[in-house]
């Protein structure tokens, strides 16, 4: 039987789960430019870089119901987006 250290193979396998999300992460921010071009680029403009603005679409927002802006998107509520930009802009959290 292996010895195999459980710790160690937990480690990889969350580090394979991470590269998938990140890969799924730019790939969904690749077809938001190009389908929402407008508001991709305002959120990468109030976020100031690309990345975080990939990451910002992919996570959950409590402002958002718990959901993440793609999932907003999906549901027809494109304008809660252009609400919460706006509302980024004006706090200047983000």
């Amino acid at each position: 039987m292996r010895n195999v250290d459980p710790f160690k193979n937990m480690g990889a396998r969350l580090e394979a789960i991470h590269a998938t999300r990140e890969q799924v992460a730019f790939a969904a921010f690749s077809l938001l430019e190009e389908r929402r071009r407008d508001f991709s680029n305002m959120l990468v403009i109030g976020l100031g870089n690309r990345t975080r603005a990939v990451w910002w679409m992919s996570m959950r927002h409590r402002n958002l119901d718990g959901r993440n802006a793609y999932q907003v998107i999906a549901d027809g509520e494109e304008d809660r987006l252009w609400d919460a930009l706006e509302g980024m802009r004006s706090t200047t959290e983000i």
